[in-house]
């Protein structure tokens, strides 16, 4: 026997880009993710993209992103949303983890962002409250409740936000979810986005999200049919 053949085989460690905690390895939203993991330690980094493709307008809306671990239990995000190829938003969040605890599978925070349209100067604003929580070894889900208010300087419009996905982990490298993405707005009209998605973990460093998705988020009379992807590189 070779001595190559007696060692053991080198074990995958998820990287920290799939997850939206440092304890549970509760899995990341693919669409409505986090800025970096809750539990985030000073110095983290990550660079992402979430792209979709509209088959039906041949569009696509896609965003760089930065996430940076500011100091422990704060991350802030830059991201530069895009239409094809034309740079459309800026958008600046920031996320604080509030506890865990992982003798009651649980995490929970907040993340809050702006969003200016280049073009209009047109303000808007989320605030979310996140919840993970660790259902068995390989089910979990995170939520997020809280709300968007539009055109924070013109005429301010408060929609209602209700975040839910539900994950299945098949193996340390690859990870099903089901996302669904809703706003109510104060008059009382419901619109939703539901992304059926796969995370596969390329190597420690990189993660591939793809997925497909049913929204009425930009279009309330019409469900539109898109094709999602998003790309992670952590440091």
């Amino acid at each position: 026997m070779h001595a190559s053949e007696r060692l053991p085989k080198p074990v995958f460690i998820e990287p920290d880009a799939a997850h939206s905690d440092h304890s549970l390895r509760i899995p990341e939203p693919m669409v409505y993710d986090l800025v970096r993991p809750l539990g985030v330690k000073q110095g983290e980094l990550e660079i992402n993209a979430l792209g979709d493709y509209n088959p039906f307008t041949g569009d696509i809306n896609w965003a760089p992103e930065l996430e940076y671990g500011l100091a422990d239990d704060l991350a802030i995000e830059v991201e530069l949303p895009f239409q094809n190829a034309s740079h459309e938003r800026y958008k600046l969040a920031v996320q604080q983890t509030l506890g865990m605890d992982a003798s009651q599978g649980m995490a929970h925070g907040w993340q809050a962002f702006v969003d200016v349209n280049k073009h209009t100067r047109a303000l808007s604003a989320d605030a979310t409250y996140i919840y993970g929580l660790k259902l068995a070894e390989q089910w979990s889900s995170l939520s997020m409740l809280g709300l968007r208010i539009h055109n924070i300087n013109r005429s301010a419009q408060v929609d209602y936000l209700l975040n839910n996905t539900v994950f299945y982990d098949v193996s340390p490298r690859l990870t099903l979810g089901l996302e669904l993405n809703q706003e109510v707005s104060h008059r009382g009209s419901w619109r939703y986005r539901l992304t059926p998605q796969l995370h596969y973990d390329v190597s420690q460093y990189y993660t591939l999200q793809l997925g497909t998705a049913w929204s009425t988020l930009d279009r309330a009379d019409k469900t539109e049919r898109l094709w999602s992807f998003r790309f992670i590189r952590v440091f």
